[in-house]
């Protein structure tokens, strides 16, 4: 059996939703210093409460309806540095092309986030790097074939987590990065090659976004 391995460097400007996510990002960037001069402040004058929490625990609940399951921890050193570590399973629920293709996909992730207002609970802006493998297979005149398909992508990303003082945790977060991956096929005919290209131009998550919108609790 033939094997076929493609090597794909993708730049972020080659993926039409770079240009929304960009936006997302340059107004979140924009909006967190203005909303850091005032997350110290209140109508009262009081300070904002800072939780003492080092660490938080979060899952992302909303992505179970698409088969996606993630869950993450973050610990902060010192004031400001988080580091947080993330792993996430894909059981894509969808098929693709004409070759029916099944695949499925785990990814872990290692972001540092740099907190502006001190503490776990305010706004961040940092970098991260993901190690990604999707794998998939399926029939076609020609044969059956499988592929795998390991990425790296390295990214920036901006976010805020709100803490409240039951420990209930919130974080939302939006970041997108440069994508370097891998083809990697078995039986690797042209009908198999452009049905796998269908999948990579239809799965929604096959770029270099990353987000979050999760609940946890911190501690």
């Amino acid at each position: 059996m033939k094997k076929e391995t493609r090597t794909t460097k993708e730049s972020v400007s080659t993926k039409p939703v770079f240009l929304l996510i960009t936006a997302i990002l340059l107004l979140t960037i924009a909006t967190t210093t203005k909303a850091q001069s005032h997350e110290n402040k209140t109508t009262t004058g009081k300070e904002k409460w800072i939780s003492p929490a080092k660490t938080a625990v979060n899952v992302c609940p909303g992505g179970v309806a698409f088969g996606f399951y993630s869950a993450n921890v973050e610990h902060l050193f010192g004031e400001n540095h988080g580091l947080v570590l993330r792993g996430d399973l894909e059981t894509i629920p969808n098929t693709y092309s004409d070759a029916n293709i099944e695949s499925s996909g785990k990814a872990v992730i290692l972001n540092y986030r740099y907190h502006f207002g001190g503490g776990l609970n305010s706004w961040y802006a940092g970098a991260y790097t993901r190690y990604r493998k999707i794998k998939g297979d399926g029939t076609l005149e020609s044969g059956e074939f499988d592929f795998k398909l390991p990425e790296c992508t390295i990214g920036l990303n901006v976010g805020k987590r709100w803490i409240w003082e039951s420990g209930f945790t919130l974080n939302f977060a939006l970041g997108y990065g440069y994508v370097y991956d891998e083809l990697k096929v078995n039986n690797p005919s042209q009908e198999a090659l452009d049905a796998i290209e269908v999948f990579r131009d239809d799965y929604a998550f096959m770029n270099g976004f990353l987000g979050e919108f999760s609940i946890g609790y911190a501690f």
